[in-house]
């Protein structure tokens, strides 16, 4: 098996709209891990420096299941709350060691 591909999503959200951000980034993160196949590792995050600044650590077994899970329901689902409510860009960083 080779190496897990980790991704880190940075998810800036209007900061009054934080509550609804949290619903739908836990709701996500527990989709992702039961129901998407090669998820090794889905948590969600709030920065504690940063008001209206999300997060998800991600691990996967493959670029397929990547795939897979972007064109899941659930991250339809997730996007048709997070979308309105976006500050920003969503940055969508694949780590590699070094």
């Amino acid at each position: 098996m080779s190496s897990p591909i980790r991704v880190i999503a940075t998810l800036p959200v209007q900061p009054d709209q934080a509550e609804a951000a949290r619903a739908a980034l836990a709701a996500l993160a527990a989709a992702s891990l039961a129901n998407d196949e090669g998820c090794l590792q889905y948590d969600a995050f709030e920065s504690a420096t940063a008001p209206g600044t999300f997060l998800t650590i991600e691990a996967w077994e493959s670029q397929q299941a990547i795939d897979a899970h972007m064109a899941a329901p659930h991250v339809a689902e997730a996007f048709g709350v997070l979308g309105p409510i976006l500050a920003g860009e969503v940055g969508l960083h694949p780590l590699k060691p070094v």
